[in-house]
Parts: C-alpha cells; sequence; structure tokens
C-alpha cells in the first residue's frame, strides 16, 4: 500500500472508487472534492493545481492523496494548507475518507498518520478536524490519532459538528 495523488492512469480506480460510495447509498465522499461533471483529465489537473494553491476559485490551497493497493483506491484524504473562518468551524485541515468496501481494517488510521505526517512537511504543528457527533468510527479514529476534542457546536448548513485538535511532534 502507498500514498499517491490522482494520475491519468487511475481513471478506472476512481470510478470504481467513487461507485463503490454510490453503491453503498453514501451520495458525498468526504475529502473528495471532484465535481460529478468534471473528466478524469480536468479533476486530475485541478487536484494538482490545488496543491499548489493554484485555481482555488475561493478554495484554500489542499492537497489529495489517495492510499492506493494492487491498483485500487482504498481511501483518501485531503489537507487544506490553511484554514478560513469557515473551516475553523467546519472541516478543518484534514478531511479523509475509506471506501465502504474496504473499512473496519485500520485504513482510517493509516489515512490520518499519513495526513499529519504532511501536516509536519508542511511545518504545521497542529491540526483541526471535525466530524459529527454521530460518525463515531470518525471519533475514534481522531482519538486514538491523538484528537483532544475541543468542543461541539451548531454549525449552520451541517448540524452539530466536533472539533478536535491533534498537536504534532517529530516523535
Amino acid at each position: 500500500m502507498k500514498f499517491v495523488s490522482l494520475m491519468l492512469s487511475h481513471e478506472a480506480a476512481i470510478r470504481d472508487f467513487v461507485a463503490d460510495f454510490d453503491a453503498a447509498g453514501e451520495d458525498s465522499i468526504p475529502a473528495f472534492f471532484a465535481k460529478p461533471g468534471w473528466s478524469h483529465a480536468y479533476t486530475v489537473e485541478i487536484f494538482t493545481a490545488w496543491s499548489r494553491g493554484e485555481r482555488t476559485d475561493g478554495w484554500v490551497p489542499s492537497t489529495t492523496r489517495f492510499l492506493e493497493a494492487d491498483g485500487e483506491l482504498l481511501g483518501v484524504f485531503n489537507f487544506r494548507h490553511r484554514l478560513t473562518e469557515g473551516l475553523e468551524k467546519f472541516g478543518g485541515h484534514i478531511g479523509y475518507s475509506v471506501r465502504p468496501s474496504a473499512r473496519r481494517r485500520g485504513l482510517g488510521h493509516r489515512i490520518l498518520a499519513e495526513a499529519k505526517g504532511f501536516a509536519l512537511s508542511l511545518g504545521i504543528p497542529r491540526v483541526l478536524l471535525t466530524c459529527s457527533p454521530e460518525n463515531l468510527a470518525s471519533r475514534r479514529i481522531i482519538e486514538c490519532g491523538g484528537g483532544e476534542l475541543e468542543d461541539i457546536n451548531l454549525v449552520e448548513g451541517h448540524g452539530e459538528v466536533c472539533r478536535y485538535s491533534i498537536e504534532i511532534s517529530r516523535g
């Protein structure tokens, strides 16, 4: 298993990744911000531009990486390089997701650890993550990853949101 940027060669793999969420009845994929009408080539182009801080169209610079094994995309994280006031309330630095057919294998922990390492590589010593209070799996992953619950707030358009911070050390 390795973490990779989305590439043109992933066209079939990303189609399968998205189809897995659809088959599970999940209409959105946390941390995967491609629009349904975008071609695969355009998605790769936009993700690359976002990671360089280009073509953000009101978004903050962000980097998206996928966990790949044997050509299959198992999970994804999106790391926001800086936070806006809105991201401080909902979204945070790190969003991640594991495809439904690959859950309950510890991959969420692996993805969060990689995202924390990415934060450290950017010189960001503290990260913020958010999730729904009802998302017990995500809460466990965040807490096992060193997350400390800062608060639970009502955020317009999102309902109640848990905000966690993680201090990252070279340890």
